[in-house]
């Protein structure tokens, strides 16, 4: 019977397809297993942990917000831990009359904290480190690649199978997942913000209700780094571009403004003018400038700045707000500008370029497979194909694409792209590579059913 036929057909086809589906979801956790296992096994080496002389300060200010410490550091506190010489110590609550120094943290934004909180508060059976810490980010690493397939899987089931795999496969993904660091959550809220807009054209009658999750993770990514402000205003901008959005629009801009303002207000009152951020920036840009050789003593790291403002300018660097010191390196900054311009703008076009191409001093591989140059020539190469493809794709490729171009120049004025901060230009080029991968799936897939191509299939009974 033909009947007969063609269902046992399908059935196979079937049979078949979830076959090669259930071997593609043992790929991606193959991958994660060795891409984060081999970095946890490097990063975590009891001989030398890598923890951040930083997380110490947000795990001390994490401890101190059920006391009513929001912002605050106690530097008491932190000074006996760095003392103890030892990143595995177990942090403890100091008695009562245990010496305590409270003061309001400034140098960095203190979103961080927050989220360290969240950690202890969830994994109270790790030791009370950055162990914790580390293990929320992993969890939300593993919630990552659930949530990239669930996203592109509007698209295509398969192209969310292989963004899957894409996103275990990418190295800076795997390198700051691998220890307890703050910019590793640039990846998880730029991933949020541009899957809110796919999700809220693609899923009928949810469309605010997507906005609005983009526009929390833009709220919490502006107390984590300022950075996000401008981008936050370029999604703003993009989104209003559709005529479905605009009428959507006021629920999630309400609740970015909820979230966003305590920042604006906390920074304003300490700086005593508005003011988005009170992170050092003007020290960033003087260590930035040590990225080439030069005859002014800059170098790429910290301690260089701090004792060129303490010769020059007789600062004396506070842990808990470097606004002084900051100020002291605009000075010598806009010195330099007035004496020596295009010294700046060189090392401003090269660490651009560098950050553009991935090839600066700390850059890793984004894909195993291709070199970055041509990694990233395959993303300009989706974008141009998502523009030309339209809808929610066109939409997509213009705020991956600006926000990558944004966010490589902004650092790049004052630092480069680096792995450190590679999360949202990596994230951003996922995206858009991706992107291209869909377009190429789709025009394979209309060149195969063409019309003329495309046969009657008869039912016959026998």
């Amino acid at each position: 019977m033909k009947t007969s036929s063609l269902w046992r057909d399908r059935w196979q086809h079937d049979w078949l397809q979830r076959l090669v589906a259930l071997i593609a979801v043992a790929a991606i956790a193959v991958q994660w297993t060795n891409t984060r296992g081999s970095r946890l096994i490097a990063s975590q080496n009891p001989s030398h942990r890598e923890v951040l002389n930083t997380y110490t300060i947000y795990h001390i200010m994490a401890m101190g917000l059920r006391d009513g410490h929001i912002g605050q550091v106690d530097l008491a506190a932190a000074e006996r831990y760095w003392a103890l010489k030892n990143p595995s110590a177990v942090y403890e609550r100091q008695p009562g009359d245990a010496q305590h120094a409270w003061v309001n943290y400034y140098t960095l934004d203190i979103g961080y904290s927050f989220i360290v909180e969240a950690a202890r508060l969830l994994f109270t059976s790790l030791p009370d480190n950055d162990l914790r810490a580390l293990a929320l980010q992993l969890a939300a690493d593993v919630a990552l690649v659930f949530f990239v397939f669930f996203v592109f899987s509007h698209w295509n089931f398969w192209l969310g199978l292989a963004a899957s795999y894409l996103y275990v496969s990418v190295g800076p993904f795997y390198d700051l997942a691998a220890f307890a660091f703050y910019y590793f959550w640039d990846i998880p809220i730029t991933f949020v913000v541009l899957a809110s807009l796919i999700l809220a054209h693609r899923r009928d009658g949810e469309t605010t209700m997507w906005l609005t999750v983009g526009a929390m993770a833009l709220g919490i990514g502006v107390w984590l780094r300022g950075s996000w402000w401008p981008l936050s205003l370029f999604v703003l901008a993009v989104a209003m571009t559709s005529r479905a959005f605009r009428t959507r629009l006021l629920v999630p801009v309400v609740l970015f403004a909820l979230i966003a303002t305590p920042q604006v207000v906390r920074s304003s009152l300490a700086r005593g003018q508005l003011t988005f951020t009170t992170r050092a920036v003007w020290h960033v840009a003087l260590v930035g400038l040590g990225y080439y050789p030069n005859p002014y003593g800059f170098e790429m790291n910290d301690g260089a700045v701090f004792a060129l403002t303490k010769a020059k300018r007789g600062v004396q660097v506070r842990t808990e707000d470097y606004h002084t010191h900051d100020m002291a390196a605009k000075e010598e900054f806009m010195s330099l500008w007035r004496t020596d311009r295009s010294f700046i703008v060189r090392s401003f076009l090269g660490r651009f370029r560098d950050s553009l191409l991935g090839s600066t001093q700390t850059s890793v591989e984004s894909l195993p497979w291709f070199s970055n140059i041509i990694y990233r020539l395959a993303c300009v190469a989706g974008f141009v194909a998502m523009m030309f493809r339209g809808g929610d794709a066109r939409m997509v490729a213009v705020a991956a694409g600006g926000m990558h171009l944004m966010y490589v120049t902004l650092t790049s004025v004052f630092f480069f792209v680096g792995l450190a901060y590679s999360g949202v230009a990596e994230v951003t080029l996922l995206v858009l590579f991706i992107g291209g991968l869909d377009t190429v799936r789709l025009a394979a897939t209309r060149r195969q059913w063409r019309p003329h191509s495309v046969q009657p299939v008869r039912l016959g009974t026998g």
